[in-house]
């Protein structure tokens, strides 16, 4: 991302986790500086969620982006509301990487490789 070939990067888990805490905090100096912009969004577990992951308080969502690029998290929340509304698709996983930065050839990969796992599985 600070050479400018990734404009957006997301991390996703449930939270408190040490792991998350301690990646997003590797991003904090590039904030400060204002090499790179950042949004946190907690949801908060449903009571089946808390069952079955106890420990946890609920789901963090944490975007990094460069600066001009924030409209990339906003397109990214608005793809994650499709998604729940009507499932993953190819097109959406296409449009994932493409937020992300990466070029079709890279996708045509990824989709690929994606397909092959779930025949061997």
């Amino acid at each position: 991302m600070l050479h400018g070939r990734k404009p957006l990067a997301v991390f996703y888990d449930a939270y408190p986790a040490q792991w998350l805490s301690e990646t997003l905090g590797r991003f904090d100096p590039f904030v400060r500086s204002g090499r790179l912009t950042h949004r946190l969004i907690d949801t908060p577990f449903t009571e089946a969620e808390r069952a079955r992951f106890p420990g946890f308080q609920g789901w963090r969502r944490a975007f990094f982006s460069l600066p001009g690029e924030e409209w990339r998290i906003d397109a990214f929340l608005l793809l994650s509301k499709v998604s729940a509304q009507t499932g993953w698709s190819e097109a959406l996983e296409r449009m994932e990487g493409l937020l992300l930065g990466y070029e079709d050839w890279q996708n045509d990969w990824w989709i690929e490789r994606k397909g092959q796992l779930r025949k061997a599985l």
